[in-house]
């Protein structure tokens, strides 16, 4: 099962990568929905209080915390260059 796990891991960093870029590239981030955002973070944070309280193998520790990691850098990019002006 770990092999699976593993695969999550990889496959949700890899589509992490590109929105990092992108959001560092353009320095624009108005094309991102906000409330997405958030629920992604606030489930993110619900799964890592998970996996932190239950007996988990390391590799799921690991992928938890570094998934935590990149969602929080996506979030910080996305409100730093979010433009709330309604103009």
């Amino acid at each position: 099962m770990t092999i699976f796990c593993t695969i999550y891991y990889v496959l949700n960093y890899i589509q992490t990568f590109p929105q990092i870029i992108k959001l560092l590239k353009t320095k624009s981030s108005n094309d991102y929905s906000l409330l997405t955002t958030i629920l992604h973070l606030v489930a993110c944070i619900s799964w890592t209080l998970y996996i932190f309280t239950s007996r988990q193998s390391v590799v799921v520790y690991i992928g938890t915390v570094i998934d935590i990691v990149l969602l929080s850098l996506v979030t910080f990019l996305i409100f730093r260059y979010y433009n709330f002006s309604k103009s």
